[in-house]
């Protein structure tokens, strides 16, 4: 267990924050060296106490020796801390997948990139064309909009959806592939279905935020079915999911339902 100290906005008081030791949720009955290891930095929903929440979402995944951070939340200073909390290093992570341009996934990317400026980031094509055109692509940047292999374990979806341009991340293991989702905006059985047809991936677990805060009970239900059909068998819908979408994603998945929040540690083997 480690202290940390933080000075309060009085800028006079100090105060002694502890982060909490807390177990992983490990699901799967796999070796630990091929377990994916999902940290969740930034969430709208809390999981451990000592960090703080906000509206946004972006997370470390870690796969054998290969470690990359997803989105960079809605606060720079809030994401900041809770990674220094989590005691991630920025500098020593190769590379940085953002899901889409929205700011509540993007606003930590100039600190990110700051602290560590040989860092690779993955971006959507439409939002790297967009901060090209703003003089505010980082150096060591990319444009990925088909489906692809980026590097190791680590594929995207691509942003070549109709509407909100997003692409998902997606982490091959021996036993098919995790997808992240940042807001889930072209619909996460679509997304699904890319890594599917398009890379060959059978998905078995979904992790982020699916934008269901609008949908009908029966709208969830039917999304939940297509995904069982598919094979995802274990779910961690959180941020803009909403929480009654959330609880009929529970009642649907039973024992495959994940819980998010800030700080959740989810190790699947």
């Amino acid at each position: 267990m480690q202290t940390f100290i933080r000075l309060t906005s009085l800028g006079i008081l100090l105060s002694l924050s502890t982060l909490t030791a807390r177990e992983p949720v490990t699901l799967g009955t796999g070796s630990p060296e091929n377990a994916v290891h999902v940290t969740i930095i930034y969430d709208n929903y809390q999981d451990n106490p000592s960090l703080e929440t906000d509206w946004g979402f972006a997370c470390l995944v870690e796969y054998q020796d290969h470690r990359l951070l997803f989105d960079a939340g809605n606060k720079a200073d809030l994401y900041k801390t809770n990674v220094k909390l989590l005691e991630i290093k920025p500098e020593e992570i190769p590379s940085l997948f953002i899901s889409h341009e929205h700011g509540d996934h993007t606003a930590g990317i100039p600190w990110i990139t700051k602290t560590n400026p040989s860092i690779k980031c993955y971006l959507p094509a439409t939002y790297a064309k967009q901060l090209k055109a703003k003089n505010k692509l980082p150096l060591n940047s990319v444009g990925i909009s088909k489906p692809t292999h980026l590097y190791g374990p680590y594929y995207s979806t691509g942003d070549d959806f109709e509407g909100i341009k997003e692409q998902g991340l997606i982490i091959k293991t021996e036993d098919g592939g995790v997808l992240i989702t940042g807001c889930g905006h072209p619909g996460v059985v679509k997304m699904v279905s890319v890594a599917e047809k398009s890379l060959g991936i059978e998905i078995h677990t979904v992790i982020g935020g699916l934008h269901l805060l609008q949908s009908s009970d029966e709208e969830v239900k039917k999304i939940a079915a297509e995904l069982k059909n598919m094979g995802v068998k274990q779910i961690c819908p959180t941020h803009c999911t909403g929480e009654k979408s959330i609880a009929l994603l529970k009642e649907s998945f039973g024992d495959g339902y994940i819980s998010g929040g800030t700080g959740k540690e989810i190790t699947i083997k």
